[in-house]
Protein backbone atom coordinates (compact mmCIF):
# COMPACT_ATOMS: atom_id res chain seq x y z
CA UNK A 1 0.00 0.00 0.00
CA UNK A 2 1.56 3.18 -0.76
CA UNK A 3 -0.77 5.45 0.91
CA UNK A 4 -2.88 5.08 3.45
CA UNK A 5 -5.87 7.25 5.09
CA UNK A 6 -7.67 6.71 7.92
CA UNK A 7 -9.82 7.66 11.09
CA UNK A 8 -6.57 6.79 14.24
CA UNK A 9 -6.57 7.13 17.58
CA UNK A 10 -2.85 7.69 19.15
CA UNK A 11 -1.88 4.78 21.37
CA UNK A 12 2.02 5.87 22.38
CA UNK A 13 4.04 8.47 20.95
CA UNK A 14 7.92 8.77 21.90
CA UNK A 15 10.87 11.16 20.28
CA UNK A 16 12.81 9.89 17.81
CA UNK A 17 16.31 11.93 17.59
CA UNK A 18 15.76 16.04 18.13
CA UNK A 19 12.85 16.53 15.52
CA UNK A 20 10.80 13.43 15.03
CA UNK A 21 8.55 11.35 16.77
CA UNK A 22 7.54 7.56 16.29
CA UNK A 23 3.64 6.84 16.68
CA UNK A 24 1.60 4.13 17.16
CA UNK A 25 -1.59 4.58 15.98
CA UNK A 26 -4.64 2.69 15.83
CA UNK A 27 -6.46 3.09 12.42
CA UNK A 28 -10.37 2.32 11.86
CA UNK A 29 -9.46 0.62 8.63
CA UNK A 30 -6.04 -0.89 8.33
CA UNK A 31 -5.29 -1.95 12.28
CA UNK A 32 -1.73 -0.88 13.98
CA UNK A 33 0.59 1.48 12.30
CA UNK A 34 3.89 2.52 13.48
CA UNK A 35 4.48 5.92 12.02
CA UNK A 36 7.33 8.49 12.17
CA UNK A 37 6.05 11.89 11.80
CA UNK A 38 9.21 14.14 10.63
CA UNK A 39 10.03 17.30 12.07
CA UNK A 40 7.14 17.02 14.34
CA UNK A 41 8.35 18.69 17.07
CA UNK A 42 8.85 21.96 15.46
CA UNK A 43 6.74 21.82 12.68
CA UNK A 44 3.42 23.66 14.46
CA UNK A 45 2.11 24.02 10.51
CA UNK A 46 1.98 20.72 9.90
CA UNK A 47 1.25 19.33 13.42
CA UNK A 48 0.47 21.95 15.60
CA UNK A 49 0.53 20.42 18.87
CA UNK A 50 -2.26 17.41 17.65
CA UNK A 51 0.13 13.88 18.02
CA UNK A 52 -0.77 13.45 21.68
CA UNK A 53 -1.76 10.15 23.38
CA UNK A 54 -5.76 9.33 22.86
CA UNK A 55 -6.25 12.48 20.33
CA UNK A 56 -8.58 11.09 17.26
CA UNK A 57 -7.44 12.59 14.18
CA UNK A 58 -7.61 11.54 10.01
CA UNK A 59 -4.42 10.89 9.15
CA UNK A 60 -2.91 10.15 5.29
CA UNK A 61 0.83 8.38 5.44
CA UNK A 62 3.25 6.80 2.88
CA UNK A 63 4.90 3.91 2.53
CA UNK A 64 9.23 4.56 3.71
CA UNK A 65 11.42 4.02 1.77
CA UNK A 66 12.25 0.07 1.74
CA UNK A 67 10.25 -1.79 4.03
CA UNK A 68 10.34 0.99 6.77
CA UNK A 69 7.58 2.82 8.56
CA UNK A 70 4.92 4.40 7.16
CA UNK A 71 5.71 8.30 7.45
CA UNK A 72 3.09 10.33 8.39
CA UNK A 73 2.32 13.24 5.82
CA UNK A 74 -0.76 14.69 7.16
CA UNK A 75 -2.91 14.75 10.49
CA UNK A 76 -6.66 16.42 10.86
CA UNK A 77 -7.28 16.54 14.53
CA UNK A 78 -11.00 15.55 15.77
CA UNK A 79 -10.84 15.29 19.21
CA UNK A 80 -7.71 15.92 21.40
CA UNK A 81 -9.56 14.50 24.62
CA UNK A 82 -6.91 17.23 26.68
CA UNK A 83 -9.01 16.16 29.87
CA UNK A 84 -8.10 12.66 29.85
CA UNK A 85 -4.24 13.76 29.64
CA UNK A 86 -4.48 16.72 32.16
CA UNK A 87 -6.31 14.25 35.12
CA UNK A 88 -3.64 11.78 36.17
CA UNK A 89 -5.84 9.07 37.13
CA UNK A 90 -7.75 9.21 33.49
CA UNK A 91 -4.31 9.43 32.08
CA UNK A 92 -3.52 6.07 34.29
CA UNK A 93 -7.32 4.00 32.66
CA UNK A 94 -6.39 5.19 29.40
CA UNK A 95 -2.88 4.81 28.93
CA UNK A 96 -3.59 1.26 30.23
CA UNK A 97 -6.69 0.58 27.54
CA UNK A 98 -4.15 1.79 24.77
CA UNK A 99 -1.27 -0.46 25.52
CA UNK A 100 -3.66 -3.60 25.98
CA UNK A 101 -3.97 -2.95 21.94
CA UNK A 102 -0.36 -1.79 21.28
CA UNK A 103 0.14 -5.56 22.76
CA UNK A 104 -1.94 -7.76 21.69
CA UNK A 105 -3.11 -6.55 17.65
CA UNK A 106 -0.78 -7.78 15.19
CA UNK A 107 -0.07 -4.38 12.69
CA UNK A 108 -2.10 -4.14 9.95
CA UNK A 109 -4.97 -6.22 11.31
CA UNK A 110 -7.98 -4.33 10.76
CA UNK A 111 -9.79 -4.29 13.71
CA UNK A 112 -13.02 -1.38 13.21
CA UNK A 113 -14.52 -3.07 16.44
CA UNK A 114 -12.04 -2.58 18.92
CA UNK A 115 -11.27 1.00 17.16
CA UNK A 116 -15.08 1.73 17.94
CA UNK A 117 -14.94 0.33 21.06
CA UNK A 118 -11.37 2.36 22.64
CA UNK A 119 -13.31 5.51 20.54
CA UNK A 120 -16.35 5.44 22.92
CA UNK A 121 -14.65 4.62 26.50
CA UNK A 122 -12.25 7.63 25.45
CA UNK A 123 -14.86 9.62 24.94
CA UNK A 124 -17.11 8.58 27.76
CA UNK A 125 -13.73 9.42 29.87
CA UNK A 126 -13.50 12.89 28.28
CA UNK A 127 -16.97 13.46 30.03
CA UNK A 128 -17.71 13.76 33.77
CA UNK A 129 -20.39 11.39 34.92
CA UNK A 130 -19.73 7.74 34.43
CA UNK A 131 -16.65 6.24 37.07
CA UNK A 132 -13.71 5.50 35.42
CA UNK A 133 -13.48 2.26 36.87
CA UNK A 134 -16.50 1.50 35.75
CA UNK A 135 -15.59 2.20 32.34
CA UNK A 136 -12.41 0.00 32.50
CA UNK A 137 -14.48 -2.47 33.42
CA UNK A 138 -16.48 -2.33 30.22
CA UNK A 139 -13.75 -1.69 28.09
CA UNK A 140 -11.92 -5.41 29.54
CA UNK A 141 -14.91 -7.22 29.67
CA UNK A 142 -15.66 -6.52 25.80
CA UNK A 143 -12.33 -5.99 24.59
CA UNK A 144 -11.17 -9.33 26.11
CA UNK A 145 -15.20 -10.91 24.35
CA UNK A 146 -13.63 -9.06 21.27
CA UNK A 147 -10.52 -11.37 20.83
CA UNK A 148 -12.56 -14.99 22.08
CA UNK A 149 -10.83 -14.15 25.47
CA UNK A 150 -13.75 -13.70 27.77
CA UNK A 151 -13.74 -15.14 30.95
CA UNK A 152 -16.15 -17.84 31.94
CA UNK A 153 -18.57 -16.57 34.74
CA UNK A 154 -21.95 -18.30 34.18
CA UNK A 155 -20.47 -21.21 34.87
CA UNK A 156 -17.60 -23.30 36.71
CA UNK A 157 -15.67 -23.62 34.58
CA UNK A 158 -14.29 -27.27 35.81
CA UNK A 159 -17.66 -28.97 36.36
CA UNK A 160 -19.50 -26.37 34.34
CA UNK A 161 -22.48 -26.58 35.96
CA UNK A 162 -24.23 -23.04 35.78
CA UNK A 163 -24.12 -20.86 38.62
CA UNK A 164 -27.87 -20.53 39.01
CA UNK A 165 -27.94 -23.79 39.88
CA UNK A 166 -25.21 -23.36 42.60
CA UNK A 167 -26.32 -22.32 45.93
CA UNK A 168 -22.75 -20.79 46.74
CA UNK A 169 -22.87 -16.82 46.87
CA UNK A 170 -18.94 -16.64 46.24
CA UNK A 171 -16.31 -18.39 43.56
CA UNK A 172 -12.79 -18.40 43.69
CA UNK A 173 -11.28 -17.45 40.37
CA UNK A 174 -9.10 -19.83 38.53
CA UNK A 175 -6.75 -17.96 35.68
CA UNK A 176 -5.57 -20.77 34.03
CA UNK A 177 -9.00 -22.28 33.60
CA UNK A 178 -10.14 -19.17 32.61
CA UNK A 179 -12.72 -18.66 34.70
CA UNK A 180 -14.50 -19.19 38.28
CA UNK A 181 -14.55 -22.52 39.84
CA UNK A 182 -16.97 -23.48 42.40
CA UNK A 183 -16.75 -25.08 45.95
CA UNK A 184 -17.43 -28.37 44.67
CA UNK A 185 -14.17 -28.67 42.04
CA UNK A 186 -10.53 -28.20 43.14
CA UNK A 187 -9.44 -24.67 43.66
CA UNK A 188 -6.21 -23.35 42.48
CA UNK A 189 -3.29 -24.00 44.64
CA UNK A 190 -3.09 -20.15 45.34
CA UNK A 191 -5.82 -17.79 44.34
CA UNK A 192 -7.03 -14.47 46.22
CA UNK A 193 -9.59 -13.64 43.48
CA UNK A 194 -13.09 -14.50 44.21
CA UNK A 195 -16.29 -12.71 42.83
CA UNK A 196 -19.64 -12.93 44.43
CA UNK A 197 -22.43 -14.00 42.25
CA UNK A 198 -24.25 -10.41 42.32
CA UNK A 199 -21.10 -9.07 40.61
CA UNK A 200 -20.54 -12.32 38.04
CA UNK A 201 -23.92 -11.55 36.86
CA UNK A 202 -23.08 -8.06 36.18
CA UNK A 203 -19.98 -8.39 34.52
CA UNK A 204 -21.75 -10.60 31.98
CA UNK A 205 -24.33 -8.20 31.52
CA UNK A 206 -21.77 -5.85 31.07
CA UNK A 207 -20.03 -7.92 28.28
CA UNK A 208 -23.25 -8.04 25.70
CA UNK A 209 -25.30 -5.67 24.08
CA UNK A 210 -25.52 -1.88 23.46
CA UNK A 211 -22.40 0.03 24.65
CA UNK A 212 -24.61 2.71 26.02
CA UNK A 213 -26.90 0.17 28.23
CA UNK A 214 -24.02 -1.68 29.49
CA UNK A 215 -22.26 1.59 30.44
CA UNK A 216 -25.16 2.07 32.87
CA UNK A 217 -24.72 -1.27 34.36
CA UNK A 218 -23.90 -0.09 38.60
CA UNK A 219 -21.67 -1.87 40.93
CA UNK A 220 -21.72 -1.68 44.49
CA UNK A 221 -18.27 -0.31 45.68
CA UNK A 222 -17.08 -3.57 47.04
CA UNK A 223 -18.43 -5.16 43.82
CA UNK A 224 -16.46 -2.72 41.74
CA UNK A 225 -13.28 -3.01 43.41
CA UNK A 226 -13.36 -7.17 43.29
CA UNK A 227 -14.25 -6.82 40.01
CA UNK A 228 -11.45 -4.07 39.08
CA UNK A 229 -9.06 -6.59 40.68
CA UNK A 230 -10.26 -9.92 38.88
CA UNK A 231 -10.00 -8.29 35.59
CA UNK A 232 -6.45 -6.38 36.02
CA UNK A 233 -5.30 -9.83 36.75
CA UNK A 234 -7.14 -11.71 33.84
CA UNK A 235 -6.30 -9.96 31.17
CA UNK A 236 -2.74 -9.55 31.30
CA UNK A 237 -2.51 -12.72 32.45
CA UNK A 238 -4.97 -13.99 28.88
CA UNK A 239 -2.96 -11.49 26.64
CA UNK A 240 0.83 -12.88 27.70
CA UNK A 241 2.14 -9.50 28.55
CA UNK A 242 2.33 -7.61 31.75
CA UNK A 243 1.55 -3.98 30.52
CA UNK A 244 3.79 -1.33 32.37
CA UNK A 245 0.97 1.05 32.20
CA UNK A 246 -0.62 -1.66 35.09
CA UNK A 247 1.93 -0.48 37.52
CA UNK A 248 1.69 3.04 36.94
CA UNK A 249 -2.33 2.90 36.97
CA UNK A 250 -1.70 0.65 40.84
CA UNK A 251 0.45 3.30 42.36
CA UNK A 252 -1.50 6.32 41.14
CA UNK A 253 -5.03 4.77 42.38
CA UNK A 254 -3.18 3.47 45.14
CA UNK A 255 -1.99 7.12 46.24
CA UNK A 256 -5.05 8.30 45.41
CA UNK A 257 -7.41 5.99 47.85
CA UNK A 258 -5.17 6.35 50.76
Amino acid sequence: MTHLASPAIVLRRRDYGDFDLILTVLTRDYGIYTLIAKAAKKSTKRFPGILEPFATLRIVCRQGRGKGMQVLEEATLENSFGSSRSDILKLAYASYWCELIALWLHEGQARPDVYELLAYVLNALNQDGTPVKLLSLLFQMRFVGQEGLRPVLERCSCCQIEIEKLAQQQFCIDLRQGGIVCHQCPAPDATQLRLGKGTLKQLLWMSQGDLSMARRVRFSPAALTEATHFLEAFVPYHIGRAPKSLLFLHQIRGQMEH
